[in-house]
């Protein structure tokens, strides 16, 4: 009777040993996934240049309500949200934004530099003005 049970029981134990394979890779690629964002700290550098562009498109859009705007704009939000401390509170990294607008197309650039490496991001779109 003893040896009945122990045969159902081996079944059991290699499925079990086959859901913890299945469940220890997929924990092991999500942490190889993560591995490299978190040493990578270009892609949020990168991301804060993006998030301060769409920020200036807000403000642009927000100053072509009220009248006409063109030329060289400066930046338009808050200026404590052009220094980031990602890599070191030592060495904070300041993103220059500079804007030109023509008609209703706005160029926004926003650069940063890390150590000698001088990064740069460049975004367009049309300024949509309510005319009434």
């Amino acid at each position: 009777m003893n040896r009945f049970i122990l045969s159902n029981e081996r079944g059991f134990m290699l499925i079990n040993v086959v859901f913890l394979t299945l469940i220890t890779s997929f924990a092991a690629m999500i942490l190889m996934n993560a591995a490299p964002r978190a040493r990578n700290p270009q892609s949020t550098l990168r991301l804060t240049a993006l998030c301060l562009a769409n920020e200036q498109f807000a403000e642009l859009e927000s100053l072509a309500a009220h009248g006409d705007i063109s030329g060289s704009q400066p930046f338009l939000g808050d200026n404590d949200d052009l220094t980031s401390n990602n890599l070191d509170a030592r060495n904070p990294i300041e993103f220059k934004v500079t804007t030109t607008v023509s008609g209703n197309r706005a160029v926004v650039k926003v650069r940063w530099q890390v150590g000698d490496e001088e990064f740069e991001i460049e975004t367009e779109r049309t300024i949509g003005i309510v005319q009434e």
